[in-house]
């Protein structure tokens, strides 16, 4: 894809290598740096434009042959956040030094080179420096070709007080003296790397540390005090790159591997090359108060870090179009790995649930893009870190990986990055590597891995598949006709003509595999085996893809749900696709109500856990109608049975699935109103609260959340006791997410107003705004907050990406034309240019949710009353 070239820099001047020191002084926020360049210039220039932002470039000098001159004139294009340095006399083609002197500001907006603050376990303030460069800040820390394209070698050297550790990506090659109080640590020198993919961190950091077999050298670090809990990841980190290095055929090339947890961080990680950065909550696991849920989130994040090191670091991506390379991969193999490391957790259902599920949500809008989009501006590049290139490129590969075959996957895996080694890459690469794998082993596809491939990545959006099922002879057929799924299908909106090869696995009652086909066209006739049997497209949820099915099949298929007939990610699959179908107004409301009564006798964790999130989203629909009691009575009739199964105590023989269950099942039969288990919260919680510390971590979320939803100031301020106490930080952001469960204005209004204070620490108040505007209860009062203080949000999180595009979510739940009239006036005089494509999705998702309350709240009041 082409880019406009006025936002990339000139080619005739590129970096081979950089010698960099940096002093960051922790007392005035702010650094010093020197660098030495050495570049390569392709032809004479009198000027050398780099990447800059918010540094001041004191002085400029070349070298040429010995020979140096200084800068006629620095001059700063702010808007393009680049310096140009000029030159009386130009510089010769060839080999060419460049020496730059500049200052800079340990901000706090949590990118470039940021500052951190945290209270030790004295309670004494200290502070750490540290960075994060993804995906264009790398420039603010110092001046470089911030592009990933231009690779270069590095050396760093930070000059830091004496008494804290200095941490990059390399070990460290020396240890000198240099002012009074402070020492000059240099690392060895880095293999040819992207500048985004850099690192450094200093504080009172401490660590702990083993080696994997090969001998890599693994440590993880965390402010001193802590570092014993990264005990649980570190063994687990081991374990991952035993199983990488075998998977991938290639090595890990580094001598040493950092995870490193810093207590401010506006993402969940970041994979700079053997120097990993996590927030507390993805990396740090204590025993006794870790839930369930955050030992498999720090497996998922350090297995999804470490795939980086092959995908993204050791092949980086040419431009940011192609940034689902990275993501894509990491995702897919992030839950690849941790499903070879603990089998028993259904990894590749909960992969369906969380990732492809979620990408499906988000494709759906019109307002959405391709996973090969054509981005140009920082702004822009910000935009793409959402579900499509992580979640939905997964998807994608996993469906890719099911149509060749996991070994022919892999082979095509090893020989991209055997090729493309300390070196960029574009997607077309990687289908040739995985074509020529599959040709080599003599595989019949019956569409090539190209044009299969080209199509999904570059086409925005996925089918929905509409099969008729005929069953007049003894062996039932298949008529399958496919369009674009869009929710607008509800306004009426007509689908575009756009068309996908299609794997497709039917599987049907009785014995037998599923049978594999390929719909390459508008429409297909398949054979689907015994005619009386139920019949379940896209078996395994391989595909990302959604089916249609009449309302007899889904009668079918409900049946085959309540009879355990099917396995766990195919009835999940079905309650979801059920669920986006009545949303996009391609099935009646009662459809779906009607299957969600099949799993009444579920047992799986994970089905639950989907089909929760499901009746959540009705909830907030139903929420401003007449017939929420109904909603919540009949929600009630499907976890009676399930919560008087599993209770509140673990029984003998519960595993990491059985914990996450209760959890799940618990929280939501409490949230609809259920009074004995609303009660028991209380009881718990209040025990708990007293010092007894009596609830086991797995079930704090629950009893928190349920007792802040049903009590007044009391509760609140015994939360916010344990919060200011809490030493773990996973503790404080489950504490954080109850009290956005209140139901008493005033006390909501106390926590918004905490979520911008000293209190809570600037990563988490986007949580709190987030999981507080995802409440029906709150979500007004929430938006209010949000506008009222947009530009203390805009300064702290405008240019990050993440946190801006799901503040600005928020406002999705709204289901009004007033509020969508609101909405889009607020952001026609308050720009977001990192949320613009995020903006769009929420006024369009506003549109839907008034068109839907507008043709089936009554129908579905009605047969919720029916069912009272």
């Amino acid at each position: 894809m082409t880019t406009t070239p006025s936002t990339r820099l000139p080619e005739n001047v590129r970096p081979v290598h950089y010698r960099l020191i940096l002093e960051p002084d922790l007392d005035t926020f702010t650094f010093a740096g020197q660098e030495e360049v050495e570049v390569t210039v392709e032809s004479p220039t009198s000027e050398v434009t780099l990447n800059a932002s918010e540094l001041n470039v004191s002085r400029a000098v070349s070298e040429v042959a010995g020979e140096e001159a200084v800068a006629s004139a620095i001059k700063y294009d702010e808007e393009q956040e680049r310096v140009t340095l000029r030159f009386a006399s130009p510089l010769p083609a060839g080999r060419v030094v460049l020496r730059l002197d500049f200052t800079g500001e340990l901000n706090d907006q949590l990118r470039g080179f940021y500052r951190s603050t945290y209270m030790d376990s004295d309670g004494v303030e200290r502070r750490l420096a540290t960075t994060q460069f993804e995906a264009t800040d790398a420039r603010r820390a110092f001046p470089c070709w911030d592009e990933p394209a231009v690779k270069a070698s590095f050396d760093v050297t930070l000059v830091v007080p004496e008494e804290l550790e200095a941490i990059s990506n390399m070990p460290i090659a020396s240890t000198e003296p240099a002012s009074e109080g402070r020492k000059a640590v240099t690392f060895e020198r880095t293999p040819a790397m992207s500048t985004y993919l850099l690192a450094f961190i200093v504080g009172d950091m401490a660590c702990v540390e083993g080696n994997a077999d090969d001998g890599t050298l693994v440590r993880v670090w965390a402010t001193r005090g802590k570092e014993e809990l990264g005990l649980f990841a570190l063994e687990n980190s081991v374990a991952a790159l035993r199983y990488m290095n075998d998977y991938f055929g290639i090595p890990y090339p580094l001598a040493k591997m950092d995870h490193i947890a810093v207590p401010d961080f506006a993402a969940g990680a970041m994979e700079n090359w053997g120097a990993i950065t996590y927030r507390e909550t993805a990396l740090l696991y204590d025993p006794e108060n870790s839930a369930p849920q955050a030992k498999q989130r720090i497996l998922e994040v350090v297995a999804h870090e470490m795939a980086h090191m092959w995908f993204g670091d050791l092949v980086t991506m040419e431009w940011w179009d192609d940034l689902w390379l990275n993501e894509s991969f990491a995702s897919w193999m992030g839950d690849k790995t941790v499903d070879h490391l603990y089998p028993e957790w259904e990894m590749w259902t909960q992969f369906v649930s969380h990732d492809t599920n979620a990408a499906l949500g988000l494709d759906g809008l019109r307002n959405s893009h391709p996973i090969e989009a054509n981005v140009d501006d920082p702004a822009e590049i910000r935009e793409l870190f959402d579900a499509i290139s992580y979640s939905k490129g997964g998807s994608v590969l996993r469906m890719l990986e099911d149509y060749v075959g996991a070994e022919t996957f892999r082979k095509g895996l090893h020989a991209y990055l055997s090729d493309h080694a300390y070196g960029n890459a574009r997607g077309a690469h990687l289908w040739d590597a995985i074509n020529t794998a599959a040709e080599t082993e003599g595989l019949g596809l019956g569409v090539p891995v190209v044009p299969l491939m080209e199509a999904w990545i570059k086409q925005t959006g996925y089918p929905v598949l509409t099969a008729e099922i005929a069953r007049e002879t003894e062996q039932a057929e298949a008529t399958i006709a496919q369009s674009r799924f869009l929710y607008d299908h509800l306004l009426g909106e007509a689908a575009d003509a756009a068309l996908w090869p299609v794997p497709v696995s039917i599987a049907h009652g009785g014995n037998g595999a599923p049978s594999k086909h390929v719909l390459s066209d508008e429409g297909a006739r398949f054979a689907t085996g015994a005619g009386t049997d139920w019949v379940k497209l896209n078996a395994g949820q391989t595909g990302f893809f959604r089916v249609a099915y009449t309302e007899e099949e889904w009668r079918r298929l409900g049946e085959a749900i309540a009879a355990g007939a099917l396995p766990p990610v195919d009835r999940l699959g079905l309650q979801n696709d059920a669920y986006a179908l009545v949303k996009s107004g391609h099935l009646p409301a009662t459809v779906f109500l009607e299957l969600a009564e099949s799993f009444v006798g579920e047992t799986d964790a994970i089905v639950w856990g989907d089909l929760a999130a499901n009746l959540r989203g009705l909830e907030s629909l139903l929420a401003s109608t007449p017939h929420l009691d109904a909603f919540r009575a009949y929600a009630r009739s499907l976890f009676a049975r399930i919560a008087a199964q599993v209770g509140w105590d673990a029984q003998p023989g519960d595993g990491h699935l059985e914990s996450l269950r209760r959890s799940i099942v618990i929280n939501q039969f409490g949230s609809y109103g259920d009074e004995a288990t609303l009660a028991e919260a209380l009881t718990r919680f209040r025990k708990h609260a007293s010092g007894e510390r009596t609830l086991v971590p797995d079930m704090r979320a629950a009893a928190f959340g349920l007792s802040s939803q049903q009590s007044g100031r009391d509760v609140a301020d015994a939360l916010w006791r344990l919060y200011d106490t809490a030493e773990l930080h996973e503790e404080k952001v489950r504490i954080l997410g109850a009290l956005t469960r209140t139901r008493d204005s005033a006390l909501l209004a106390d926590l918004l107003d905490s979520s911008l204070s000293d209190r809570v620490r600037s990563q988490d108040t986007p949580i709190v705004l987030i999981q507080a505007g995802a409440s029906p209860d709150g979500r007004e009062q929430t938006w209010e907050f949000v506008q009222d203080n947009w530009a203390e949000l805009d300064r702290r999180y405008g240019k990050g990406g993440f946190a801006i595009m799901r503040l600005v979510g928020i406002a999705a739940g709204f289901a009004s034309a007033e509020r969508e009239a609101e909405t889009r006036e607020f952001f026609e005089t308050h720009p977001a240019p990192s949320a613009a494509r995020s903006i769009q999705q929420s006024l369009e998702s506003i549109r839907l949710n008034t068109k839907w309350l507008e043709l089936n709240a009554d129908t579905a009041g009605a047969w919720l009353a029916s069912r009272a």
